[in-house]
């Protein structure tokens, strides 16, 4: 018996939740996206049951009898999750006067199973799964195809969940899927911001994220819901690039997922660091989104220098801004969105260093600049600059590109864990309330700006004291003014 059905059984809440539908006559069954899981040798992430009846007054008791804390999730279905010591249960109604018609109006076939509860402790227990949209074939071909015929119109999110699917489980869409796929991805325009978000960030962290992605492009859901993404669709860049903004964008992310594998160009301090850094799923979520989102500053900042070349200047600033408007159109969190933006913001610094480097010209001053702007996330900057150097392979690309880039990433890494790291942790001279009693000054801007110059300046040894960094300040102020 597969280790997933013996985990299971060791649950108590299940156990206690199998007598207590016993003893009210009612009838409860795993299902979804449970029982998928384990039928595929995964662990669940969570634990599904429909339940026939009063779902809320089972779950109450649930929780009175187990010591948990009883939450309702909705009032559609009556569904509620009982939350406990070993995790959490989620129960539901059923949604049709049937289970077989609850199941048919699920997403998909491989979601559309369910097994009675008592079964579990049965010696086979998959001998008494209730099949009826053939999903464990599905799941055996690894096979995505829709539970019914109005199941994705009657939730448009189910466009971006087969995607997710893909991404995550690494299911092929049925042939018949795609079309379906692409019909109702409109209807995406109807569904609540978080509830995409929620999707997204599930699908980005996926290890087959770029596929995903790709199959989202090619059946029209991808600049629906990144419009920005369109402009870039047959624009040429110059010689150092061999596809189009949206083509590189898109060989970006393969890159990306490719780099968090531990495979591609990795050695050294970036190769032992890398994968762990985008291991936890939230952020390699969002290093993903970046990584797709990295040019969207390009097809507005497009100057034509001659007939073979054109110049993007500046495109990584309008690109933040346009990525963290994106993100948050998405549903993303402030502090997500945030933080793709920082990312897009800053991808083109470790080239700009690589330029300094070449010329001898590497301070620390720029070493330090470069470390304030990336904080915790300089493995990350760089694992952008490798998968953007990755996604280029025009004629004028350097062959020694990935190269450079690991031999500064060495020396940054070095430079900082020495050097760097003292002076980085020298408490700062003054701090903004020091600024705004001295000049009079409200919150804002202003009082950022000088707390940085003066920052800069200590780290320089330009000033060593409170008063010779107020000064600073007094005098960079009054300069402004005049």
């Amino acid at each position: 018996m597969p280790q997933a059905w013996h985990e299971l059984r060791e649950l108590t809440a299940l156990a206690a939740l199998a007598g207590l539908a016993r003893d009210r006559g009612q009838e409860a069954w795993l299902c979804g996206g449970t029982l998928r899981d384990v039928l595929m040798g995964r662990e669940p992430p969570d634990i599904d049951l429909a339940v026939s009846g009063d779902a809320l007054a089972l779950g109450r008791e649930l929780a009175a009898r187990a010591g948990g804390r009883f939450v309702p999730l909705g009032r559609e279905f009556a569904t509620c999750r009982v939350v406990l010591e070993q995790g959490y249960v989620d129960l539901a109604g059923l949604r049709a006067s049937s289970l077989e018609g609850d199941l048919a109006a699920r997403d998909f076939t491989l979601n559309a199973l369910a097994l009675p509860l008592a079964a579990l402790w049965e010696d086979d227990p998959a001998h008494a799964l209730i099949d009826p949209t053939g999903g464990r074939q599905d799941l055996a071909a690894g096979r995505l195809r829709a539970a019914g015929p109005g199941v994705l119109a009657a939730d448009p999110l189910r466009v971006l969940r087969a995607f997710r699917f893909m991404a995550t489980h690494g299911f092929t869409p049925a042939p018949e899927l795609i079309p379906r796929l692409i019909g109702r991805g409109p209807g995406l325009f109807r569904v609540a911001p978080e509830r995409i978000a929620s999707e997204w960030l599930a699908l980005m962290a996926g290890p087959e994220a770029a596929k995903a992605v790709r199959a989202m492009d090619q059946c029209q859901v991808l600049t629906r819901l990144v419009p920005e993404l369109a402009a870039g669709r047959g624009l040429e860049q110059n010689p150092y690039h061999h596809l189009d903004v949206l083509g590189h964008s898109l060989a970006c992310l393969t890159a990306g997922v490719r780099l968090a594998a531990g495979r591609g160009p990795l050695a050294g301090a970036l190769g032992a660091e890398g994968p762990a850094y985008l291991e936890p799923p939230r952020r390699r979520a969002l290093f993903m989104t970046a990584a797709l989102l990295h040019d969207l500053g390009k097809p507005p900042t497009r100057q034509e220098r001659d007939a073979e070349w054109a110049t993007f200047y500046r495109h990584e600033t309008v690109g933040a801004r346009l990525a963290r408007r994106r993100c948050r159109a998405l549903g993303l969190a402030k502090a997500d969105a945030a933080w793709v933006g920082m990312m897009v913001g800053e991808h083109m610094r470790p080239f700009h260093l690589m330029g300094a480097e070449n010329r001898g010209q590497l301070s620390d001053r720029a070493l330090r600049r470069l470390l304030a702007a990336a904080g915790p996330d300089l493995t990350g900057m760089f694992l952008m600059a490798m998968a953007d150097t990755v996604a280029g392979r025009g004629p004028l690309r350097p062959p020694e590109a990935e190269g450079r880039l690991l031999a500064l990433y060495e020396e940054v890494a070095r430079r900082r864990d020495q050097e760097l790291a003292a002076a980085l942790a020298a408490p700062p001279l003054i701090d903004g309330h020091d600024l705004m009693a001295a000049l009079g000054l409200p919150p804002g801007r202003e009082v950022g700006r000088l707390l940085e110059l003066v920052r800069e300046a200590q780290l320089d040894g330009e000033i060593a004291d409170r008063d010779a960094a107020l000064e600073l300040a007094k005098r960079a102020h009054n300069h402004r003014l005049s």
